[in-house]
Parts: structure tokens; C-alpha cells; sequence
């Protein structure tokens, strides 16, 4: 998500794309992906399987996540601003079920790993140092992209750079799911049975469970206040390459 910011700025500067409809690019994507990630929290709690409950996506999600991320920056200017706008979308789509897939399961993962809270504390906050680290090499994308000693031109440099960040995502993704194990869910309790019969049934509760959740006024607070810090931080972070560049 974080390379996908950056390379959403080239929509613009590369592929000659109307502002608003690379905001719409940015924003439609995200709706489809708050409605899929409780989905594939779900499906995940309740899967049974020898490799546990969130490995199996884990692998799966990391491949579909670098593939459809490469795949999704393969434009050119010559199809023309509304072409590239419908495949940009379908895609996006595409990509944010594979990332869904993955990163939901591999969340789950990380507070699965230990029974001990300090233990998990450290965990999560070794993770979080990771991802920020990850944040300071993505913005070096833009200066990659746009250095006509490396790429013929951005749109060049967007499509082969997509290329490599596919498949370094897909290594680097891969590996929790072989070396990373989590506590034993195979005789938990309350899990419901995933089958399309049930799938209508499932949702329904999903959608109660929800509701439920919602009447929890400190965690309703919480998830507020989420909200307003990552809004916040990204529309900052969005709007900061176009400063500097045109102002």
C-alpha cells in the first residue's frame, strides 16, 4: 500500500490522468476494501486447516498481491485517459482482495504468536519498526521513477519498477507463511463451518457481530480516533509530492 501511494502521483505526471479521476482511483478502491477485510477476517478465524487458520492466505495473498500489483501499473499513454481509467479500477480491485487476503490473516498472525502480553508487545512493536522503515525506502520510488538517467520516461519507469516491487513483495511476503507460527486453533471452539450453504448465514452474523461491536462506546472511541490520526497522516502524505513539485 504504501508504493502503491506513490505510484498513484505518475497517474497524473506519466500517464496524463485528470485529477479527479485519479481521485476517484484512490478513494472508490478503499470503500470495496473496508467492506472485504472483516470478510476475510472471518473467513479466516473460522478456517480449519493443517497449516493452520492464517498461513494458507498468508502464501496465497503475498503471490496474488505482487502479481496483480505489477500487473496494475501496466499502462500506456497511447490507450487513453478513460481506458487506463476502467483497468486502473478493475484492478485496483483486484489487488486489494490479494492484499486483503494477506494482510488481514498476517495482523491475526502477529498476535497469535505468543500467549505472553509483553512478549506479543514486542512483537508488534518490532513489526511496526519494520513497516516504518519500509515508509522511508518507498518515497525513493518518485526519485527512481523520474530519473531519465535510469527510465526513458516516468510511464517507462512506473512499469518496470512495478515489475521488481511485485516480486520483492512476494518473496518477502511468502516468508511468515514458512517461518512464522502461531498458537494451536485446531480445538477452539465456536467457529462456524465455511461452505457456500452456509455463506448467507455466516454473513449474517458477520453483519450482527458488527453491530455488536459497535455498541462498545470505548472501542467505538478507539476506532474514531484511528481514524482521524491515519486520515490525517495520509492526506499529508498524499498531497506532499504535489507541493513540493508545482508550489
Amino acid at each position: 500500500p504504501g508504493a502503491l501511494g506513490v505510484f498513484m502521483f505518475f497517474l497524473l505526471t506519466a500517464f496524463g490522468m485528470d485529477p479527479f479521476l485519479a481521485g476517484l482511483l484512490g478513494g472508490l478502491p478503499r470503500i470495496f476494501d473496508a467492506i472485504t477485510d472483516p470478510i476475510m477476517g472471518f473467513i479466516s478465524d473460522n478456517t480449519r486447516s493443517r497449516f493452520g487458520r492464517r498461513r494458507p492466505y498468508i502464501f496465497a495473498g503475498a503471490i496474488l498481491s505482487g502479481v496483480f500489483f505489477a500487473l496494475l501499473w501496466q499502462l500506456y499513454e497511447e490507450n487513453g485517459v478513460m481506458y487506463n481509467f476502467w483497468y486502473f479500477l478493475i484492478f485496483s480491485l483486484i489487488y486489494l482482495v490479494g492484499n486483503t487476503i494477506f494482510s488481514t490473516p498476517l495482523i491475526g498472525l502477529g498476535y497469535e504468536m505468543t500467549s505472553d502480553y509483553n512478549e506479543r508487545t514486542r512483537l508488534m512493536a518490532f513489526s511496526q519498526t519494520v513497516g516504518q522503515i519500509a515508509w522511508m525506502i518507498v518515497p525513493w520510488f518518485w526519485v527512481l521513477i523520474a530519473d531519465p538517467d535510469l527510465f526513458e520516461t516516468q510511464a517507462v519507469g512506473v512499469r518496470q519498477l512495478s515489475l521488481i516491487v511485485g516480486s520483492i513483495c512476494i518473496v518477502l511476503g511468502v516468508l511468515p507463511a514458512f517461518f512464522c507460527k502461531g498458537l494451536d486453533a485446531s480445538h477452539m471452539g465456536g467457529r462456524k463451518e465455511l461452505s457456500l450453504s452456509s455463506l448467507f448465514t455466516n454473513l449474517k452474523d458477520l453483519f450482527n457481530g458488527i453491530v455488536q461491536v459497535s455498541k462498545n462506546k470505548p472501542f467505538v472511541k478507539l476506532c474514531g480516533a484511528t481514524f482521524l490520526v491515519f486520515n490525517g497522516f495520509q492526506m499529508v502524505a498524499s498531497f506532499s509530492f504535489f507541493i513540493i513539485v508545482f508550489y
